[in-house]
């Protein structure tokens, strides 16, 4: 596996795009949902900063891939030290190389996407629910909601993405409660969405494919849906009958997107074979290009989401923290070239967690330059010591002083006022 650091600072060369944008714009779209749909409780004021391919068709994609990947050791548990080590030397940008940023049209972009994924969350939400029931629905509606946002995505890439991915961290949670019984498996549709529009890009999908590739990412468990609730949502330890009925959810998922006459093959394939590995320790025992594209790219997609995601038992990992558990202790068991894709997509300090500068300021990823990913654009909210502060945004491209010293989410700001009080004991 190339370095981390190298992955994350690689310039991102955008290709042609031969389909023009819509003139349809996020604003519109979510006006006319709005207008079709019952309002839910989903709007800004809710959220405070604090809170699946074996035949032919998969040929284009393999054309596509990059055959090597060196230096794989050096993801090893000592990786993290080295990256926060060569922060500190990543030069700033002069100031007079910036390109201006106003917060209004910031602020503009990020309430348009607000919306934008309100409806997304609700469209979710109602795919669960009816596979819990065994009711037949269309993906259409979704599959043009999300086409909206790539659209968006082909004329500013970065910038949409990054406002998606602050609006997920800020709502995730609330999003869960659409549905108590079905929560997990809606915020685990929204995640894998996310990322998988970025492992899209990163593996050079045209829009079309990923789209294709996302929808795949965020139903390929709807099966899970309709495992009995008391299995899925159990805390406790599952009894070996209770796991092998969980693994029968792919089968169920295939069979119930089937009856929604969906004929996409990276969807189906995807849900059928997200669970098989490339070392062929899988449930069928396929491996390598046996399993389909999309089941090999959403497959360490799903055990990275699964890592990041909230659970009543255990704490969420920092993603950086997931990839490294992927490449330390399941490297074999995915393709090499989708792993390296999911690492280039993620960035050490995520738009929407907390950073602690070495100044002891501790404010919120809100932008990633993609040049210079260690300096992103931070709005600081919390002191050293935890206590909340007039927010101010330090771009750190522009401070060449300033560095981050710490990657965190929102539930451990706490640790800082602990940690305060327990010194000044």
């Amino acid at each position: 596996m190339a370095k981390y650091i190298d992955l994350l600072r690689e310039h991102q060369k955008k290709g042609e795009k031969t389909e023009e944008p819509s003139a349809t714009s996020l604003s519109e779209e979510s006006a006319e949902e709005q207008h079709e749909e019952d309002e839910l409780a989903l709007s800004d004021s809710a959220f405070p900063n604090s809170d699946l391919l074996a035949d032919d068709t998969i040929n284009p994609y393999v054309e596509r891939k990059d055959k090597t990947i060196p230096n794989s050791e050096l993801l090893a548990d000592d990786t993290m030290k080295v990256l926060v080590q060569k922060a500190a030397h990543q030069p700033a940008t002069p100031p007079s190389a910036v390109k201006s940023n106003t917060t209004g049209s910031k602020k503009v972009s990020n309430d348009k996407v607000s919306e934008w994924l309100t409806i997304c969350a609700r469209r979710v939400a109602k795919l669960f629910s009816a596979a819990r029931s065994d009711n037949v629905i269309s993906i259409e509606p979704l599959s043009a909601h999300l086409n909206v946002l790539l659209k968006k995505a082909d004329e500013n890439e970065s910038h949409i993405v990054d406002a998606l991915e602050l609006e997920i961290s800020k709502k995730i949670k609330r999003i869960g409660k659409l549905d108590a019984d079905l929560s997990s498996l809606i915020r685990k549709s929204i995640m894998m969405m996310l990322y998988a529009i970025k492992m899209g890009q990163r593996l050079k999908l045209n829009r079309d494919e990923v789209l294709s590739h996302t929808l795949a990412a965020m139903i390929h468990h709807i099966g899970m849906a309709q495992i009995p609730s008391e299995i899925r949502n159990k805390k406790e330890r599952l009894t070996k009958k209770e796991l092998n009925e969980i693994r029968t959810a792919p089968v169920k998922s295939f069979e119930y997107l089937n009856r929604c006459n969906i004929s996409d093959a990276t969807i189906l394939d995807a849900a059928s074979q997200a669970q098989e590995r490339y070392d062929g320790s899988g449930p069928q025992g396929l491996e390598e290009s046996d399993i389909a594209y999309s089941a090999r790219m959403i497959s360490p997609l799903s055990m990275f989401e699964a890592l990041i995601h909230y659970r009543p038992y255990r704490s969420r990992l920092l993603p950086r923290d997931a990839i490294r558990d992927l490449v330390n202790n399941h490297k074999k068991e995915f393709d090499p070239i989708m792993l390296k894709a999911l690492i280039e997509s993620i960035s050490l300090y995520p738009v929407g967690t907390y950073v602690q500068l070495n100044s002891g300021d501790v404010g919120l990823v809100t932008l990633i330059h993609p040049r210079l990913p260690l300096r992103p654009l931070v709005l600081v909210t919390h002191d050293s010591q935890g206590g909340k502060v007039p927010p101010r945004e330090i771009d750190l491209q522009n401070q060449p002083n300033l560095m981050v010293k710490r990657c965190m989410y929102e539930e451990n700001l706490s640790e800082l006022k602990e940690k305060h009080e327990k010194d000044a004991r």
